[in-house]
């Protein structure tokens, strides 16, 4: 696919016109015969916003169709205008103008993200996620996705290293608690239990992203390092085999006990690293 996300859908609309003489076509069609689509990144719907579109839908009608495309069964696939036909179930139509066109999964894909995109209305950590699942479902890199939304490579990679924070970090971010600057300067810790102790100090004294910033600096500078544990410095095998499994598993391993008897703690911080731990251990990873 040659074209970019920063063209906006109508280019992807443009790209496919004259395919077939009902390549596009307007129809008014059932409501609940409209499904969400799978690929929204969007998980979250203001409802105070929702309710003022109804309130307008139901004054003045819809003035711009949905875009969908036909799943075969009498059912439509929404591919962009989720929140219009949102606020229209709200506002009680029965039918809906839409634009009813052949997409392929990636122009779905696509289409969705440029919507939120262009909209803003996706919050820090559901664009990391869209990030994520464009660049893994196009198989492109970095720089790729870059290209297409028309950002920087730093501004990508710094979206998606919100996905390493851990879960109760990431749903203060979503219910807007912290910012996404906040929250980047709280990455700069290296383990998940100072990283949610300050985030929680953060809000508990409505820090600003510089006030954090700092906080960080301070914290880092003032931890105090901890001992060796002493397994692993009467048995130096231990400190070896522990450094292997973690570069193997790619994960955060400690080894406490003996040569003769222990246990192993994994840690996780994310789905991702939960999954590659999983394939680590059932064999189904790299």
């Amino acid at each position: 696919m040659k074209h970019g996300l920063g063209r906006g859908i109508m280019a992807l609309l443009d790209d496919q016109e004259g395919t077939g003489e009902d390549a596009n076509r307007t129809d008014v069609i059932d409501i609940n015969k409209i499904m969400p689509n799978r690929y929204q990144p969007r998980k979250l719907f203001n409802e105070n916003s929702l309710k003022e579109l109804s309130d307008s839908i139901r004054d003045k009608g819809i003035l711009q169709p949905v875009i969908v495309t036909e799943l075969g069964d009498g059912r439509y696939e929404l591919v962009a205008g989720e929140r219009r036909w949102r606020a229209a179930k709200l506002a009680g139509l029965m039918e809906i103008p839409a634009l009813i066109k052949d997409f392929s999964d990636e122009d779905k894909l696509e289409i969705s993200l440029i919507e939120n995109i262009q909209r803003e209305d996706l919050n820090p950590v559901e664009k990391a996620e869209a990030f994520k699942e464009i660049i893994e479902r196009l198989n492109i890199s970095q720089d790729d996705l870059a290209k297409k939304i028309g950002k920087d490579r730093t501004s990508v990679t710094n979206t998606l290293r919100l996905l390493k924070l851990p879960e109760f970090v990431k749903n203060r971010i979503v219910s807007g608690e912290i910012t996404e600057g906040h929250a980047r300067a709280i990455l700069s810790l290296d383990d998940i239990d100072s990283i949610i102790e300050l985030t929680k100090s953060v809000i508990e004294k409505g820090l600003s992203v510089r006030e954090t910033e700092s906080a960080v600096r301070n914290f880092s500078k003032n931890k105090v390092p901890a001992k060796p544990k002493k397994d692993q410095r009467h048995y130096p095998e231990i400190a070896d085999i522990q450094e292997r499994i973690i570069k193997a598993m790619r994960a955060k391993v400690e080894i406490k006990g003996t040569l003769s008897k222990g246990k192993i703690e994994i840690y996780y911080f994310s789905r991702e690293d939960l999954q590659n731990i999983y394939g680590f251990i059932s064999g189904r990873g790299d």
